[in-house]
């Protein structure tokens, strides 16, 4: 029986084929054809039905587990607390062999040392990139944290109500500066998503990296066309902002995602 288990399966990685429009993975942003290429830095040749049953075992826990996919010949690490949620099929051997060979180069690094981003672009590809953590700057000192953020017009509008409140009486401005503070601190990522969707930007990817110069980096290897307001990356060549029938699509795709976003970030 032990030989049994171990079946044609565990020699092949899986690979997704559907994703359920509620399930996990689409709020992750995975996309059909990502392989699972490995769960903990650890290769993945298990199968479905114990990838499924160990995902499942994520959420009765409360762990997290790195996930890591191979999407376009490219690496991607997510972190991830809940079963996916999706169908999936096998690699067949020459794509399982070229993949194992692949992830044997690839670095890499424990989940502790790892942070947790959310990207969110437009169709000119410009990017937003936000670590998914809470930072107590935001309550602490709002200004200080939208400005490095970089949300100058928010900041404004900021400014100009404090000086107001702080004009008709000092105590109504204690007051409006210290429920401002509790409600940035908790809702801080939603107000951030929230403002790049106010500028056209739309949720793109999640994954995981250790800065955030490295998040650039991984951006623009998936994409690279890929522009940032703050970045050590050189910017890509200047792109005809025309409305072609790729970035007509691509703009519905947004609308789409935003108005399943919207919600949630309400």
């Amino acid at each position: 029986m032990a030989e049994a288990q171990q079946n044609p399966t565990s020699s092949f990685l899986i690979k997704i084929d559907k994703i359920r429009k509620k399930s996990y993975a689409n709020s992750i942003f995975l996309k059909p054809d990502d392989v699972i290429v490995a769960l903990n830095n650890q290769l993945y040749t298990f199968g479905e039905k114990r990838f499924v049953e160990e995902l499942k075992d994520l959420k009765k826990s409360n762990e997290t587990s790195l996930l890591t996919i191979l999407r376009n010949e490219i690496f991607i690490d997510i972190i991830i607390e809940n079963s996916l949620g999706c169908g999936f099929i096998t690699t067949d051997s020459n794509e399982t062999e070229k993949i194992k060979e692949k992830f044997s180069k690839k670095n890499n690094y424990d989940i502790e040392e790892l942070k947790d981003y959310i990207a969110m672009r437009d169709v000119y590809r410009r990017y937003d990139v936000y670590e998914n953590n809470n930072s107590l700057s935001a309550g602490l000192f709002p200004p200080l944290w939208l400005a490095y953020a970089r949300k100058w017009w928010v900041l404004l509008a900021f400014s100009i109500l404090f000086f107001m409140l702080f004009s008709v009486n000092f105590f109504l401005f204690l007051l409006g500066w210290t429920l401002t503070s509790v409600y940035c601190y908790k809702a801080q990522l939603n107000l951030l998503f929230s403002f790049s969707m106010l500028e056209g930007k739309a949720f793109s990817m999640k994954f995981a990296a250790k800065s955030m110069d490295e998040a650039h980096n991984l951006i623009r290897n998936i994409d690279p066309k890929s522009r940032f307001m703050f970045s050590k990356l050189a910017q890509p060549e200047p792109q005809k902002e025309e409305v072609s029938s790729e970035n007509t699509k691509k703009n519905e795709e947004n609308s789409n995602i935003i108005d399943e976003k919207s919600e949630a970030l309400v």
